[in-house]
């Protein structure tokens, strides 16, 4: 298919009506930013696909906002390359649902039958996808329309397992792969459903389980036991209960109600025999309390009282006589402080005296001896007055203290003594009270204490036998009851082996409905492998056909000066194919599977125009033979976008070329690359200019080729 003419009304950048002339072999777009370059390249993949993926499903983004009509309107005229009557596709968004007509020689087809006739027309394999349209769309915007804001997007954005898709359905296997996506999908279903199933069977054979053990057990119980009952023996033991106090009605022993009556007798039973268990238990704690108060009377406090009182009496004595001690102590020490005090004037009046003493004395002028007295005050003044003095006395006070320290021991002792006697006879009044209590509840009252003694013993002994007939009667209803449930164990046994039977059947079929479904989810795990395998085999084949060319196509753009060897690597990873970018210096050796960590923006951009461009040339029957490049100086440097117009002008003997700027002087440079060379040739520049509410200015012109070819004449 080729390009012939384009109509746009109400569209994007076009408010009004414009006519876009695109017959040619090379047609260059020439505008600034927001003149409309990609809305004129937009109105072409809309009108074939029904699609702008990267604005997404809305087709209100597509419609002008200055539109006097509200609507959105292309009409993209082809050409066939098998015959020359044109085809012409017309799509109109009217504000709420668009619609689409494809006007051909055989007639005109409109909504469905349209939009399946041009997918046949224009991309046959799209027909079989699961979305059609979304498919063709993505093999347009893969080989035929690099949009300006996504150069990058098919090596730098895209996942691998994308990319593998993409390029499947350009080489032709992208029915495979989406059959394999379809057949993973249905095998998931299948086998959740399978899952589903056999948890759904769980319940089931864990009641088998529990039946079958049930079964066995009820069989050898019935095969080991007698089921017969004695009626005498049924008998004698209701009237057993009876005489026990039991409140019991007797029923018959083949009677229905008789394993529902011996049952609820056998629960009475147990509930008497632990009452009489606790009446057991009780006596004989009162036997053994009884026992320790006739070998242990209370003890008698009277002795150890006497014994406090003479302790204290003596603590008294010997109190009063350490404090007549003390008072005696006392008046010694102040007589002796008094005759310390009168030696010391003594001394005072002697020195005095010596002083003033002459051949007469110096109070009463007599004459006395002088010598004699002068040797008597100098020894006043010396040592005191002989006479003055104390006598000797003995201290007793260290002797009394002792003898009241051990007398304050004593009675220490006595008191706790006679506190330890206090306790005894408590704790002996308490359990005598507790027996007392526990007589009057058994109705003991004997007068003396061996009456009591053998009185709490033989009621003990009656419990204990009590109990001892009670418990043998609760075995014996017991037997009862066993020998009851043997008897009706047949018809359960028989019950039993009916459900199971019926439940292994079921479980029979259902096992064998799973074995056919994970057989069947099997098979198609190893389609669903075989589809991978295929569909991996084809790409990578079709990759390796078309790496000669991606080389040819890097190394003329001069992408990087080291990296200069590119190839695309298919690989299935987890069942799911994949398709990388791999670049390599062949000097160094040196190779990355992430272009983006080495290559610049710049050069990452002309990186994804060589894929691009490789996928387009490369793809033996292209969906569409034209090539639209959307202003690649924005995605280039000067020096590979130098070697991309070179490409261009040797790549346009076999594509359409469609390739917009908004360079004036990069468009000058592709008209004069890209002009006729001969006369059957065309190239045609669309010059875009003053945008306004009405959309821009179109002008249109045909660029000449040479006069006269050049000829080189060597010197």
């Amino acid at each position: 298919m080729r390009l012939l003419s384009l109509e746009v009304a109400g569209f994007r950048g076009f408010a009004t009506e414009q006519s876009f002339d695109l017959d040619a072999d090379a047609v260059v777009v020439v505008g600034a930013n927001g003149n409309g370059k990609t809305s004129l390249f937009d109105g072409v993949l809309w009108a074939l696909s029904g699609r702008v993926p990267r604005l997404g499903r809305d087709d209100k983004l597509l419609a002008c906002r200055f539109s006097d009509t509200g609507q959105a309107r292309v009409v993209l005229r082809l050409k066939r390359t098998d015959g020359p009557s044109p085809v012409t596709v017309t799509r109109i968004f009217d504000g709420t649902e668009t619609k689409v007509s494809v006007e051909t020689p055989e007639g005109i087809f409109r909504g469905p039958e349209a939009e399946g006739h041009l997918i046949r027309l224009v991309w046959k394999d799209a027909a079989s996808a699961s979305n059609p349209p979304d498919a063709l769309a993505t093999v347009l915007t893969r080989s035929v329309y690099l949009q300006q804001d996504l150069v990058r997007q098919f090596i730098d954005s895209v996942t691998e397992q994308d990319r593998f898709t993409a390029v499947s359905e350009l080489v032709g296997a992208g029915r495979v792969t989406e059959l394999q996506a379809e057949l993973e999908r249905a095998k998931a279903a299948w086998t959740k459903t399978t899952n589903s199933r056999d948890a759904e069977l769980q319940p089931l054979r864990g009641r088998l389980s529990s039946m079958e053990a049930r079964l066995a057990e009820l069989k050898s119980r019935s095969a080991i036991s007698d089921t017969g009952v004695d009626e005498a023996a049924w008998a004698a033991w209701w009237e057993q209960l009876r005489a026990a106090g039991l409140k019991v009605s007797p029923v018959p022993m083949g009677s229905r109600e008789a394993p529902g009556a011996i049952d609820a007798a056998i629960k009475q039973l147990d509930a008497v025999r632990r009452a009489a268990e606790r009446r057991q238990q009780s006596l004989e704690a009162l036997s053994r309390d009884v026992a320790g108060i006739a070998a242990k009377p209370k003890p008698d406090l009277t002795p150890l009282q006497s014994k406090v009182a003479r302790a204290k009496e003596q603590l008294d004595e010997a109190s009063g006589k350490v404090s007549i001690e003390q008072g005696r102590l006392v008046e010694l020490r102040r007589l002796q402080a008094d005759l310390k005090e009168k030696s010391a004037q003594l001394r005072t009046l002697a020195v005095l005296a010596l002083k003033h003493l002459g051949e007469k004395c110096p109070v009463c002028d007599q004459e006395y001896d002088a010598e004699g007295t002068r040797h008597r005050l100098e020894l006043m003044a010396t040592a005191g007055d002989a006479s003055v003095g104390s006598a000797p006395d003995v201290d007793l006070l260290p002797e009394l203290l002792a003898i009241l320290a051990s007398r304050e021991r004593e009675l220490a002792a006595a008191e706790s003594e006679l506190r330890g006697g206090e306790q005894t006879a408590n704790e002996f009044e308490v359990t005598e009270l507790a027996v007392q209590r526990r007589l009057t509840e058994f109705a003991l009252t004997p007068s003396t204490g061996s009456d009591l003694r053998s009185s709490v013993e033989g009621a003990a002994i009656a419990a204990r036998q009590e109990v001892e007939v009670l418990f043998g009667a609760q075995k014996t209803g017991e037997a009862f009851a066993l020998r009851l449930s043997q008897a009706g164990d047949q018809a359960t046994i028989q019950e039993l082996q009916r459900e199971i039977e019926t439940a292994r059947e079921k479980l029979q079929r259902d096992d064998k409905e799973l074995v056919r479904r994970t057989a069947t989810g099997a098979q198609a795990q190893r389609v669903i492998e075989a589809l991978r395998e295929a569909a991996s085999r084809v790409v990578t084949e079709r990759v390796k056909e078309i790496e000669p060319l991606l080389s040819e196509i890097y190394s003329r753009i001069d992408v990087h000066p080291a990296f200069r060897v590119v190839r695309l690597l298919a690989s299935v990873v987890r069942g799911r194919g994949q398709l990388s970018t791999v670049i390599r210096d062949p000097i160094s050796e040196i190779e990355s599977d992430s272009p983006g960590t080495v290559l610049s923006s710049s050069q990452m951009n002309a990186l994804a125009v060589c894929a691009f461009l490789s996928l387009n040339l490369g793809i033996s029957r292209p969906p569409f033979e034209a090539v639209m490049l959307d202003d690649p100086l924005q995605s280039l440097d000067d020096i590979n976008l130098l070697g991309l117009v070179d490409l261009l002008r040797r790549t346009k003997d076999q594509r359409q070329l469609c390739v917009s700027t908004h360079d004036a002087r990069f468009g000058d440079l592709l008209a004069r690359k890209l002009r006729p060379r001969v006369s059957q040739q065309r190239t045609v520049v669309i010059e875009l200019d003053g945008w306004s509410r009405r959309g821009p200015t179109v002008t249109t012109r045909d660029v000449k080729s040479d006069p006269a070819p050049i000829r080189l004449v060597a010197s």
